[in-house]
């Protein structure tokens, strides 16, 4: 090989040499590029969660103030913002309220929220069982059926053995896989999974969790009843209800309870009611953030209001 082959040779090794360099350092260069877009990516996404965190809890501040501060009025509870002439007025719709019937409020930052007030749900603790009845009823099941279910709660929560027609007591629940009975009020409506045949009802119908309360009443608060409910309730007004909800439209009086459906004529005065209620059930997300828990409103000398972390119950949610 002469000398000007031997250069070019050497010439042509450097050059691949310098490729190969090349190439190494623009590979290097785009895995670091990409892990760094990656590190940006997740320090992004750990910013909007933190965010959405603080939405979500900041919301959560303001209804609670909202509903220990506020007028509630047959139509929700005030935002705080109405004339002083028109806050004077009882139970009257103010026109800044916040609806209780679990009606989802949509905000344009994404966060969406809703207020339940719990006497505008199914009570599986009350001393009577009317509207545990109708609600089986809604549901599509017999009078034979609602009483067999009902006389099985009463006699889990009830303290005594003495088995009710349809119940179940001790020695019912030997051969099922449940627990025995508690012997006192349910403390949370989960707590429906335990109780003999129930859970039955629950994975047929998993929204009935969303519809129950634990509270003691007998009245059911017609403004605040959710209209899923409503439509099982009083299928024939639902839509009629929805609509005029939408157009601020709420019922006042026992004369707007039958305009809107008369057979409510039949049912005694003290199991409706157009306002009441001291629970309320709170539900706020933002993006992947959701909180659900329970403020109940004080009175006299407690505190002004006290909150419980409730379990995602709602199928809708």
């Amino acid at each position: 090989m002469n000398a000007l082959q031997k250069q070019h040779s050497q010439s042509g090794a450097a050059l691949l040499a310098v490729l190969i360099v090349a190439l190494v350092l623009v590979i290097l260069m785009s895995v670091a590029s990409q892990s760094m877009q990656n590190k940006l990516e997740l320090a992004e996404k750990s910013k909007q969660h933190i965010l959405a965190k603080a939405s979500v809890q900041a919301k959560i501040s303001e209804l609670t103030y909202l509903l220990a501060t506020q007028r509630v009025t047959v139509a929700g509870v005030s935002q705080g913002t109405a004339s002083q002439q028109n806050a004077n007025a009882s139970i009257s719709p103010i026109g800044d309220e916040l609806r209780l019937d679990g009606f989802i409020f949509q905000q344009e930052d994404g966060l969406a929220y809703s207020i339940q007030n719990e006497d505008g749900l199914i009570s599986v603790n009350s001393s009577g069982q009317y509207w545990l009845k109708r609600w089986l009823h809604g549901y599509g099941y017999s009078s034979i059926e609602q009483a067999s279910y009902a006389d099985i709660l009463a006699d889990y929560a009830d303290p005594d053995n003495w088995r009710r027609p349809g119940g179940a007591e001790l020695n019912s629940y030997i051969k099922q896989p449940y627990t025995t009975p508690a012997n006192s009020l349910l403390q949370s409506c989960t707590e429906l999974w335990k109780v003999l045949n129930w859970p039955n009802l629950l994975k047929h119908h998993n929204e009935m969790l969303e519809q129950c309360s634990v509270r003691r009443g007998n009245s059911l608060h017609l403004n605040a009843v959710p209209i899923k409910l409503w439509q099982l309730l009083w299928p024939n007004s639902a839509i009629k209800i929805k609509n005029e909800r939408e157009q601020g439209k709420w019922l006042l009086t026992y004369g707007d309870f039958l305009a809107v459906e008369p057979s409510i004529l039949l049912i005694a005065d003290e199991y409706v009611s157009a306002i009441g209620g001291r629970k309320y059930r709170l539900y706020v997300v933002k993006h992947s953030i959701t909180k659900y828990l329970q403020v109940e409103i004080g009175f006299g000398l407690l505190s002004p209001f006290t909150t419980r972390q409730l379990a995602a119950e709602s199928s809708k949610r």
